[in-house]
């Protein structure tokens, strides 16, 4: 085991890494060297070197669908481009520091996070005392979900899973929130005393995507209520959408968690209300690949979230 290592150690470099993702990419070694600027015979015989010193086939070659990864091609291609996004983040993090900040951290939140969280987190990460730089990206579980398992992103805050989180990544869950309706302001439910589930037929719904965690739990809480779940007419899960579909729609319904919904209120020309049956929405959690748990960037973010979360109500 340790000559095999050493042989791998000596002769594989981040270039032989980039090669091999390329090559994965573009399904073939043509378009690889086509990206990296290199001679196609060049390549080719780079990936014979590098399948050398690995000793096994890492890519199979059919003529109609390209170049595929071997099983032993997906493993190695897995650890390429983790390592090539930690170099990637590494350098990104020197370039911050030159500049005078405290690192760079590509933070992916879920539009149903609390807009004071997203903005007292952000302002305290870029603040004198971090002096961080923050990219955000914005985007529902399952999409942030796939660029985290890209390393495209350091951590996400978004909808935590007992049983869909990927290997590698680690969770650690922050709150849960209570789900609220959304109306148009001058809509007849705004007037009830006390809202049932009687007055809300005839309405049409917008809802969160099929499939998303925030969705299936509407769902189950109306079955369990033993009632049809609500069938959408318009999908979206973006607090822009939402706010001007239901500010031009008096027949329109939205349930969305109480605090963004307070959120959304105040833009003008919907209300939030209270919700006929109990509905915890899905526990919001920091996700994040598990190696990077203690690094300075994880660890400052995940000191920073936990104090705003537990600072006292204003």
């Amino acid at each position: 085991m340790a000559t095999s290592t050493a042989r791998i150690e000596d002769k594989l470099h981040l270039r032989d890494l980039e090669l091999l993702v390329a090559i994965d990419d573009h399904r073939s070694v043509s378009g690889a060297a086509q990206a990296l600027g290199l001679a196609q015979p060049s390549a080719s015989r780079k990936l014979m070197d590098i399948e050398q010193a690995l000793s096994v086939h890492l890519f199979e070659r059919e003529r109609s669908k390209g170049m595929s990864a071997t099983p032993a091609g997906a493993l190695v291609l897995a650890r390429a481009r983790a390592m090539l996004a930690d170099c990637r983040s590494m350098a990104m993090e020197i370039d911050a520091l030159r500049a005078g900040v405290g690192g760079h951290l590509r933070l992916g939140v879920i539009p149903f996070a609390p807009s004071s969280l997203v903005a007292s987190l952000i302002n305290t990460l870029v603040g004198p005392e971090q002096r961080m730089s923050v990219a955000v990206t914005e985007g529902s579980t399952t999409q942030l979900m796939r660029e985290l398992n890209l390393q495209a992103l350091d951590a996400i805050i978004a909808r935590c899973s007992a049983t869909d989180l990927s290997p590698g990544l680690a969770q650690e869950t922050l709150f849960q929130q209570t789900a609220c309706l959304l109306a148009h302001a001058q809509s007849a439910l705004v007037r009830k005393e006390r809202i049932q589930m009687a007055d809300l037929a005839g309405y049409s719904w917008l809802l969160p995507a099929r499939g998303t965690p925030t969705r299936m739990f509407i769902n189950e809480a109306f079955s369990k209520a033993r009632l049809a779940p609500p069938v959408p007419v318009v999908e979206a899960g973006s607090n822009r959408i939402i706010h001007l579909v239901l500010r031009a729609n008096r027949t329109m319904l939205a349930i969305v968690p109480s605090d963004v919904g307070q959120d959304i209120e105040h833009l003008g020309g919907v209300r939030a209300l209270p919700l006929p049956i109990a509905l915890k929405m899905p526990v919001i959690g920091l996700i994040y690949a598990s190696r990077h748990r203690d690094t300075p960037l994880l660890g400052t973010l995940r000191t920073k979230v936990r104090g705003l979360l537990n600072q006292p109500a204003r």
